[in-house]
């Protein structure tokens, strides 16, 4: 919870930062005279641009410290598994390995939500959209096929060993994969009338 927080009041502290250099730059910046002395007003599109352009000067240094950040937590992670590994604590290694595995997923999920962000439009959404259900389509299929796969194979065990847990782990698969695939087919149809 502790690191929780801190890394919170570092992200924030940032973004302040960024915030107030942004906004001094504004007041200060040579373009906002030009601009006067030009007979043009000060509009908001100017302000707009302005900002715009010294958040994103600023975008590489952000960058760097927010990764930085997630290193730092990365390696602490590490010698948090070595030290519960070592002493047999489970509390730490719960910790650790969940901080082990949710950085480089955070990571990710924030890399692919600023792509995904900043490279579609509103066409490009549909799209995505559009491509995403026919990929859980294709998906839903491909496991239904694998589970009866499995569910034969179950069988096959059964005829061998006859042991009743492979008879009742293969009608399981069946049922699961005739569920998953009339899911499958209907929700698709069903959501595109709604």
């Amino acid at each position: 919870m502790k690191k929780t927080i801190i890394l919170l009041f570092s992200i924030l502290m940032v973004s302040f930062s960024v915030q107030s250099a942004a906004f001094a730059a504004v007041s200060q910046s040579p373009w906002g005279s030009q601009q006067k002395e030009s007979g043009q007003g000060g509009g908001m599109d100017s302000v707009v641009g302005g900002l715009t352009s010294d958040v994103n000067g600023l975008a590489p240094m952000v960058s760097t410290i927010i990764s930085s950040i997630f290193v730092i937590m990365f390696l602490v992670g590490v010698i948090k598994l070595g030290y519960s590994l070592v002493t047999k604590t489970g509390m730490v290694l719960k910790g650790s390995t969940g901080m082990l595995i949710g950085i480089p997923i955070f990571i990710v999920a924030i890399r692919l939500f600023f792509i995904l962000a900043f490279t579609t439009n509103s066409s490009g959404v549909t799209l995505l959209v559009t491509d995403t259900m026919n990929a859980l389509i294709k998906i839903g299929f491909l496991a239904s096929v694998v589970m009866v796969l499995v569910g034969l194979v179950m069988t096959l065990f059964n005829k061998f060993l006859n042991h009743p847990a492979y008879v009742r782990w293969s009608k399981v698969l069946y049922i699961g994969a005739i569920t998953v695939s009339v899911l499958t087919g209907i929700m698709p149809a069903v959501i595109r009338s709604i």
